[in-house]
């Protein structure tokens, strides 16, 4: 019988799984960093997509921010003019009522009666005078209570004085004013 030597077939076999077994090692490692690299690669540029994103909302946010500043300055500032418009608009409309206001006490205000001061303070007029007799100054009260542009009068003071060797009574009047009702009222008339 002959014999075979399978020594070599089988060493150089042993040889080549080793060599395809390195390749395939080596292959597997390159194909691992590969993937890391490009794990990596795309994990970094999702992170600076998202930092860009941050950027840019905090831009935005800085933006925002001075315009919401901006908007609360004009806000303050709208609010200062509607106020200084609406006291404009307080002494328009008041303006012709305090003319009125004269006027008609001028109309009733009867002939012995004299002002010595006169001063307007919170809707409400305050007269001091003289009057010959208590009579005269009560006659004043009642038309003031007639007139729609006052209302019920006060009197506060009242005391019996020489005024140039003459008996005279000195008083002191305070009457509140309907100026705002007397407005109303001139309003709907012009309706």
């Amino acid at each position: 019988m002959t014999r075979i030597n399978l020594l070599p077939w089988r060493e150089a076999r042993r040889i080549q799984r080793q060599r395809d077994l390195s390749v395939m090692l080596v292959v597997a490692a390159l194909l691992g960093c590969g993937i890391v690299y490009l794990v990596h690669t795309e994990m970094a540029n999702r992170i600076q997509f998202q930092q860009e994103r941050n950027e840019y909302l905090r831009g935005e946010i800085t933006a925002l921010k001075k315009a919401a500043e901006e908007l609360a300055e004009l806000q303050k500032t709208k609010s200062r003019l509607i106020e200084r418009i609406t006291v404009i608009e307080k002494l328009q409309t008041s303006r012709p009522g305090m003319v009125r206001m004269l006027d008609e006490l001028v109309r009733l205000l009867p002939e012995d009666i004299f002002l010595t001061s006169f001063k307007t303070a919170d809707n409400r007029v305050t007269l001091n005078g003289t009057a010959r007799s208590d009579l005269i100054i009560s006659n004043f009260m009642r038309s003031i209570m007639a007139s729609p542009l006052f209302g019920e009068p006060v009197l506060q003071v009242i005391q019996t004085q020489d005024v140039n060797n003459v008996q005279a009574r000195v008083f002191e009047l305070t009457i509140p004013l309907k100026l705002d009702a007397s407005r109303a009222d001139a309003g709907e008339d012009k309706t």
